[in-house]
């Protein structure tokens, strides 16, 4: 995915947004050992992170160097620096949805990346040896959602560089600092963060939402056991389908809809919710309370849901993901454009890899049609086997 470099040198372009709009407002985050420090220029983008993330955040950065540091800098939409290329889509995806070029420069240099449908522009790499820069520039006070997702890919990009694999995936885990992890993962649309929210309304914490990351056994503060399972400090986002379409979820996730938006929908029909694509954050403290959303557990488990709506009853069977590489590739997520090469070199890309990083845990499919109901089951009992 890499081009050419472009003739730009990335710690001026760095510096130059950073100059142009100095940052005094900031907040820490502290996601397990390490520490994320985010400055802006402005307070109310500061102020509206700082709630979001909750208790992953404290109240302004300590002394010190924290392990990331980030600009969120607001300001009119920018024209690119540099000369952008377009970011080949995925199967399914919109086209011309990111452009991307790649700066050299001290340190390895870095890359811009713009979001075509916000102007939004991202800059990340090094300004110099061992100090990098992350950098967002545009209307973020508009765009909340692009800067969570730019904080939490260079936080990922930071555990891949450890060696620890990505998945496409939601987790779960039993209460409990022991309480054991339950990764699930389905192709696009199969319900993994659905199922997920459902088994947090049963009593489990919440650990990820669409991307996991897999620590593999035996690294520092491994050893001794299996993976372990990570997650992300991303909330659900949920369309209305979801937080009012399943009576099991309408009165924990009701709550994440505007009362205008509540009362929109009210009279809709099953099917013609969950046609809406409106998106709202579902915030997992306010939802189901404090102290439910944690980043760790030891993992026990892979769930793979490969079923479709109206297939009649759920079929739950053990499956060895090693003699099932087309259900591992439901699992697997290669790195996007916010990840620069060089820094995860070390990831486990390949199947192989993969199924290394996994150490073997026990693997449970389910097929037929999607029953959220039929599929808690099975998976608290796969969980407590």
């Amino acid at each position: 995915m890499s081009l050419p470099p472009v003739q730009r040198d990335f710690a001026e372009l760095a510096r130059g947004f950073a100059g142009r709009y100095p940052a005094r407002h900031g907040l820490r985050l502290r996601l397990e050992e390490l520490t994320l420090d985010v400055r802006s220029n402005d307070q109310a983008v500061v102020d509206d992170l700082r709630g979001y993330f909750g208790g992953f955040a404290e109240a302004a950065p300590a002394d010190g160097p924290a392990d990331l540091e980030f600009l969120l800098l607001e300001a009119p939409v920018q024209e690119p620096p540099v000369a952008l290329a377009i970011k080949p889509a995925a199967p399914g995806k919109r086209p011309d949805k990111e452009r991307f070029a790649d700066v050299p420069g001290a340190g390895g240099g870095g890359r811009v990346v713009r979001k075509q449908a916000t102007g939004m522009l991202f800059l990340f790499g090094a300004v110099a040896d061992n100090i990098a820069a992350n950098i967002a520039v545009g209307p973020c006070a508009a765009n909340r959602n692009q800067l969570v997702n730019f904080l939490c890919a260079r936080y990922m990009e930071r555990r891949l560089a450890q060696g620890w694999m990505l998945g496409h995936a939601a987790g779960v885990a039993q209460p409990g600092a022991l309480g054991r992890g339950l990764a699930l993962c389905g192709f696009a649309g199969m319900g993994k963060s659905t199922l997920a929210l459902h088994l947090v309304a049963r009593g489990l914490d919440f650990v990820s939402n669409d991307r996991a990351l897999f620590q593999p056994g035996g690294q520092p503060a491994g050893e001794g056991r299996g993976p372990v399972l990570h997650g992300i400090p991303k909330h659900p986002r949920l369309n209305p389908g979801t937080a009012l379409g399943n009576p099991a979820l309408a009165a924990s996730l009701s709550c994440a809809l505007p009362e205008s938006a509540r009362t929109a929908y009210a009279d809709l029909s099953p099917e013609a919710l969950r046609a809406v694509e409106d998106k709202y954050d579902a915030s997992i403290d306010t939802c189901f309370g404090p102290g439910r959303f944690r980043l760790a557990a030891p993992l026990g488990g892979v769930v793979v849901l490969n079923w479709r709506h109206g297939g009649g009853t759920v079929r739950a069977r053990r499956v060895d993901l090693a003699e099932r590489l087309d259900l591992l590739e439901a699992l697997r997520k290669p790195p996007g454009v916010f990840y620069l090469p060089r820094a995860i070199a070390a990831a486990p890309l390949t199947g192989a890899q993969c199924l290394e990083a996994l150490g073997g845990v026990p693997a449970l499919e389910l097929t037929g049609g999607s029953d959220f109901e039929a599929a808690v089951v099975a998976c608290e009992e796969f969980l407590s086997a």
